[in-house]
Formats: structure tokens, C-alpha cells, sequence
């Protein structure tokens, strides 16, 4: 007599939340947490690293350049791998390298040591970041999925809030070389609650018919007692979304022209995020704003871009993915340009930057929702991953490009002008979009077209 079989998945997705699942949402927002931390700690140390290297102040990109590089390497990398082997330890791995490699990079006393350590560390964190997106929406039920990964995409800017401030606060009492002791030392502390704490995801285990025993033990920390009993064989569905296809259909079915307009945006406004994070403690220093005024204007940028970030799902959900983003990359756009402008005081600063982050950090996550929303389930994670792909290439751009600005002596307010420009390019590229999704009607029955 054949075994009785459960879907652990529906299980999952009847029964509420309990708090070993919201203990196992706020484990992976402090390992987001880490890589906002990590790009707001590089910016404010910048000034006295480039002393210590003697490298020209505008320079300095390709330093951010090469950890956000490192970061696109290992979310291609750790990604498949983390699916062979599984989500947990390839977590607690990366977070162990970006801890290596933090500490390391407050003993670096040339460019070249800098460039590798800096691209090692951003290895650490792009390869964590598929883990941990994996193991948030897994334990989640499916009603809240998205609820769960939209708050860990806000850990990202939250990360770099708690970065801003920790700057601000280490660097004069302590030294520039306090900030990557404290990004060695935490992250150490995360992987070693990880590795006792954190379970491996379940929908990994089942998809590959191991470790019942296991599953079985995290499933009675999720429903204490309403667990099946030893006798009955515990399974989930396939799924499709992450079983992976050939990129080749991104471009089929009428697909190739709505897939390239959909990269121009992500590849601009993930480029402004990390550009902005990343120059503008150093730009505002140079027209003599201190330490202190440079962490509360940056800190009030990434509180909005947190905020957005949370509610941005809920936002598109009610009023439309295009009504709500395109006016969110204009109004984006039109803060930078005012906080370019906004330089007589730390209170309109603070209120430009805030609305900057507000704005653009919106933008940014509303795009993960307009990609999801374009693709049939079959090619959906295929889409995803490769949209954000073209956000981490703008990521390594943007640092670069505004170093040349710099060193070409163009002033706050054009800096902050230019920084305006790829805002706008995307709002324009997501009208685009929006004309050309009649072509995608073909996908309609599979995946909830975007929004209007």
C-alpha cells in the first residue's frame, strides 16, 4: 500500500505565521542589512583611505566599482550553487568571506590590495543575497510571500541607515579602521547564530528527497503538534519558477523588445541608488559640510529609500505599477536635482535627500514587481534574475562615471544634475513599456500582466 503523501508547502501556506518564522525573516534582514552597511561604511571612509593608498580623491570609483563587481560575480556564482547545495551553508560561507574580507580592507596599504579586497567582499555579499531571498520566500506561506520579500529588499537601505550612523559615531572616536572592525566582527556573530539556528530551507530538501528527518524538525518549530505523523511521506510540488530555463525565452513569444526596455530602467535606477549612497558623504565634505551633518543627510536618504521600499509592493498592488513608478523616477529625479541645489542648509539637504531616497528607492523595488508581473511562471525567476543582473552592471558603472565627474571639477550641483538624468531615462523607458505590453497579452493566462 502506497504511503500517504502531505504537500508540506499547503501546509504551510493554511497555517499562520509563527514567530520561529518571523525569527527566521529578521535573520536574513541583518545579512541584507550587511551589504547596505558595507557600501555606506566604503563612502564615508573614502577621504581617509585615499590618503592612506595616496590615491586622488577622484579615483575613488573603482574602489566602490570593483566590491559592487565582486557582488555581480557572486550572485552568479553562489546563486546556482546555493540551489545545488543549499541555502543555509552557502549563507553562513559568503557572510564568513564578507567578514574576512571587511577586516582586510582596513589593512590595505596599496590600490591594487584595496581593488582585490574590496572585490572579495562584494563576492561575500552578491553571493549571500540569493540565499537569503530563497530561504525568506520559502518559509514564508504564500499569502505573504511577497510581504516577506519586499521587507527584505528593505533591509537593504536599512542596513545603510545603521552604516551612516555607525560612520558617524566610530570614525572620530575611533578611527576609519573601526568602521570595517565592526563590519568583521557583526557579521562573525550573524553566522554563528546562523549556523545554530537557522534551518535549511524545506522546499530545498523536499525538492531533492532528502533529510525527512530534518524537515520534519523544523516543521514541528513552525506548527508545534500539527505535524503529520512519522508514517506519512512528506513532499512539495515542483516549481516551476525556479527550476530555470534557457535565457533564450526572455526574447521569444514577443517578449524581446518589452525585456530590453524593461533593463534600461533597472540598469538607471539601481545605478542612482548606490552611486548616491556611495559619493555623496565625500562630495558634501568637499564644500565643507562635517562628518556628522554628511551621516544625518545621507542616514534621512536611506530611511526614505527603507520606507518605499517596504510599502512600495502594496503601493503597485493598489494603485498600478506604471501609475505609481513612472511619477516615482520623475519625482526621484527632481529631488536630486534640488538636492544639488539644496546646499545652504542641513535641514533642506535633509529634506531633499530624504525625498530623493524616498523616491528613487520606490522606484527601485516597484521595478522587481513590474518584472514578475511580465513573465509567465515558467520564466519568471529567469526574468527576475537577469533584470536585477542588469541593475548590478549599473551598480559598477555608477560609482566610476560620477568619479569622473569629480575629477573633471564639476561642482555639487551638476553632479547631483547628472545623477537626476538616469532617473528620468527610466521613467521614460517604463512609458515605453507600458505601450509595448499589448505585445505580451500571450502571457496574460500564466502571470498577471503589469499593472496599469
Amino acid at each position: 500500500m502506497a504511503a500517504t503523501k502531505v504537500d508540506v508547502i499547503e501546509l504551510i501556506d493554511r497555517h499562520p505565521v509563527t514567530g520561529f518564522q518571523i525569527g527566521v525573516l529578521i535573520l536574513c534582514m541583518l545579512v541584507a542589512a550587511l551589504d547596505g552597511f558595507d557600501t555606506q561604511a566604503i563612502g564615508y571612509t573614502a577621504p581617509a583611505i585615499a590618503a592612506v593608498i595616496h590615491l586622488p580623491m577622484p579615483q575613488f570609483g573603482q574602489v566602490g566599482s570593483a566590491g559592487l563587481l565582486g557582488a555581480a560575480v557572486g550572485a552568479l556564482s553562489f546563486g546556482p550553487l546555493a540551489d545545488i547545495f543549499g541555502r543555509k551553508w552557502f549563507m553562513i560561507i559568503a557572510v564568513i568571506i564578507f567578514a574576512i574580507f571587511s577586516y582586510l580592507t582596513s589593512q590595505s596599504t596599496s590600490l591594487n590590495e584595496l581593488l582585490f579586497y574590496r572585490f572579495c567582499t562584494g563576492l561575500g555579499l552578491g553571493g549571500v543575497t540569493p540565499a537569503f531571498l530563497a530561504m525568506g520566500a520559502e518559509l514564508a506561506p504564500k499569502r505573504l510571500r511577497d510581504v516577506f520579500v519586499t521587507v527584505l529588499f528593505a533591509s537593504f537601505p536599512g542596513g545603510g541607515l545603521i552604516g551612516s550612523l555607525t560612520s558617524a559615531w566610530a570614525i572620530p572616536t575611533f578611527g576609519w579602521q573601526s568602521v570595517f572592525y565592526i563590519g568583521a566582527v557583526v557579521p562573525l556573530i550573524i553566522a554563528v547564530v546562523l549556523a545554530i539556528w537557522l534551518p535549511e530551507s524545506i522546499r530545498f530538501l523536499l525538492a531533492r528527497n532528502i533529510r525527512q528527518d530534518e524537515v520534519r524538525r523544523t516543521l514541528e518549530r513552525i506548527m508545534p503538534g500539527d505535524v503529520p505523523p512519522p508514517g506519512v511521506e512528506l513532499v512539495a510540488p515542483p516549481d516551476p519558477a525556479r527550476e530555470g530555463v534557457p535565457v533564450k525565452h526572455l526574447f521569444m513569444e514577443g517578449r524581446a523588445v518589452p525585456t530590453l526596455l524593461l533593463w534600461v530602467p533597472f540598469f538607471t535606477i539601481f545605478m542612482v541608488l548606490v552611486t548616491v549612497t556611495f559619493w555623496t558623504p565625500a562630495v558634501l565634505n568637499s564644500v565643507g559640510f562635517s562628518l556628522s551633518a554628511a551621516a544625518l543627510i545621507i542616514g534621512l536618504n536611506n530611511l526614505g529609500s527603507a520606507i518605499a521600499s517596504a510599502f512600495s509592493g502594496w503601493a503597485v498592488h493598489r494603485g498600478g505599477a506604471f501609475r505609481v513608478l513612472i511619477p516615482c523616477a520623475i519625482i526621484g529625479g527632481l529631488a536630486l536635482a534640488w538636492f544639488g541645489q539644496a546646499t545652504s542648509s542641513v535641514a533642506t539637504l535633509g529634506t531633499a535627500s530624504f525625498l530623493a531616497g524616498f523616491f528613487v528607492g520606490g522606484t527601485g523595488t516597484g521595478l522587481i514587481a513590474v518584472a514578475a508581473g511580465m513573465y509567465p511562471t515558467s520564466i519568471r525567476s529567469t526574468g527576475i534574475g537577469w533584470a536585477m543582473g542588469l541593475g548590478r552592471v549599473g551598480q559598477v558603472f555608477g560609482p566610476v562615471l560620477t568619479g569622473i565627474l569629480v575629477g573633471l571639477g564639476i561642482k555639487v550641483g551638476g553632479i547631483f544634475f547628472a545623477a537626476a538624468v538616469p532617473c528620468f531615462i527610466a521613467a521614460l523607458f517604463l512609458i515605453f513599456l507600458y505601450f509595448a505590453r499589448p505585445v505580451m497579452e500571450a502571457d496574460a493566462s500564466a502571470a498577471p500582466a503589469p499593472a496599469e
